[in-house]
C-alpha cells in the first residue's frame, strides 16, 4: 500500500495566506482600534462637526428598521455624528443589535455618541433608580472598554421631569457614574447635561466629578422640538431681533461657562421646524431658522445634532426626504453671510 506523503505548501503560498489572515484580522479588529488614543475634547469638537440624533436602537420600529446602509448615507450626506438614543436594559440580546449599529458607525468613520434615556431614573430620582442608572453605564462601559476612543457616552438625555428640581441627585448622580466607567476607561469622552431640559442656563449648577480626567464634555440644547410662534420662551416667527437674541443669549451663556470651567459643550439636540407640533413652518421659514441658527453655533465653534433621522430620512426605503433636502442643506452648507453680526 502506497503512503500518501504530507502536502508541502510552497513558502510563498504560506506567505500569502499568512498576510491574508493578518488583513482579515485587522479589519474586523479596525472597528475597535481605530483612534486607539485618547481624543482630547478640543480635538473631538472638530472631529464631532455637524450631527442627528438616531433612532437606530430605542424604539422597536427604528431597531427593526435599522440597516447599516443608512450609516453609509448619514456619513456620504456630510454627516459627523450621529447621537444613538436608548432606553433599553442592557440585556444581551439588545447589546448585540448596539454592536452592530456602533461597529457599523466605526467601520464608516460616523462617530457613535451613546445617549442614555433614564426614564425611571428621571421620574423617580430615588437611590433605588440611581443605582440602577449608575449600572446601566457600568455595563455599557465594561462592554465597549476596548472600542475606538471615537466612541463616547452621553449619561442622560433631556434631564427633566422629577430630576430637574433635584440638583443635589443629578450630581450625585454624574459622579457615581463618571466614577463607575472611568474604572474601566480611564479616557473616553462623557457628557453631562444640566437640568430643566439641558438648558444651558443651568450649566452653572453642575458640580463636575473629579474623575472626569479631562475627557469631559458638557451637552446642552435648544429648540429640541423646533421654534413656536407662540411660545416666549422658543419664539420664531419672522426672525426679527428679539426672536433671534433668544438664541444668542443662550449660545453666549454656554460660551462664559465654558471659558469659567475649561469645559467644551456639544448642542444634542435642536429641530428646524415644529415637526411634532403642528408642522406650519415653510421650508423657506425652516431654511432661515435653521441658517442663522447654524451659523451662530458655527461661529462659536459649538458642535450639534439636529432632531432627527426619521424626519430627513426614510429608513424604511433607506432614501433621503426630498421635501426637507433644502433644510438639511443648508444646514450643512449655510450661507452665513446674511447671518454675520458683531455680537
Amino acid at each position: 500500500m502506497r503512503i500518501a506523503r504530507p502536502v508541502r505548501l510552497k513558502w510563498w503560498l504560506l506567505l500569502a495566506v499568512a498576510a491574508v489572515s493578518v488583513v482579515a484580522c485587522q479589519t474586523v479588529l479596525g472597528r475597535k482600534n481605530d483612534a486607539a488614543e485618547p481624543i482630547p475634547p478640543q480635538q473631538y469638537v472638530r472631529l464631532l462637526g455637524k450631527g442627528m440624533n438616531v433612532d437606530w436602537a430605542k424604539t422597536s420600529r427604528g431597531i427593526s428598521f435599522y440597516h447599516k446602509q443608512a450609516v453609509r448615507d448619514f456619513k456620504s450626506r456630510g454627516l459627523g455624528h450621529v447621537r444613538i438614543r436608548i432606553k433599553n436594559d442592557p440585556d444581551e440580546n439588545f447589546l448585540v443589535h448596539l454592536d452592530r449599529v456602533v461597529d457599523d458607525c466605526l467601520s464608516a468613520g460616523l462617530i457613535p455618541i451613546l445617549a442614555y434615556q433614564g426614564k425611571g431614573f428621571k421620574d423617580s430620582p430615588d437611590s433605588t433608580h440611581l443605582e440602577q442608572a449608575v449600572n446601566w453605564w457600568r455595563v455599557v462601559a465594561q462592554r465597549y472598554r476596548h472600542h475606538s476612543y471615537l466612541l463616547s457616552f452621553d449619561l442622560l438625555i433631556e434631564v427633566s421631569d422629577a430630576l430637574s428640581e433635584q440638583t443635589q441627585v443629578l450630581n450625585e448622580f454624574y459622579r457615581r457614574a463618571v466614577t463607575a466607567i472611568r474604572e474601566v476607561s480611564p479616557h473616553r469622552i462623557i457628557f453631562i447635561s444640566p437640568s430643566h431640559r439641558s438648558n444651558p442656563y443651568y450649566l452653572s449648577e453642575l458640580k463636575i466629578p473629579d474623575q472626569h480626567n479631562g475627557f469631559l464634555m458638557a451637552e446642552w440644547h435648544f429648540y429640541a422640538s423646533g421654534p413656536s410662534r407662540t411660545n416666549p420662551e422658543k419664539l420664531w416667527t419672522t426672525g426679527t431681533e428679539s426672536e433671534k437674541n433668544l438664541i444668542r443669549d443662550k449660545i453666549e451663556q454656554a460660551v462664559a461657562w465654558q471659558e469659567e470651567t475649561g469645559i467644551l459643550t456639544w448642542v444634542g439636540a435642536w429641530m428646524p421646524g415644529n415637526y411634532n407640533k403642528g408642522d406650519d413652518y415653510s421650508i423657506e421659514e425652516q431654511i432661515e431658522f435653521a441658517t442663522f441658527l447654524t451659523c451662530q453655533l458655527d461661529r462659536n465653534s459649538i458642535p450639534f445634532a439636529i432632531n432627527a433621522d426619521t424626519k430627513f430620512y426614510n429608513r424604511e426605503t433607506n432614501t433621503w426626504v426630498q421635501e426637507r433636502e433644502p433644510v438639511l442643506n443648508a444646514i450643512l452648507h449655510p450661507d452665513c453671510a446674511e447671518t454675520d453680526d458683531d455680537r
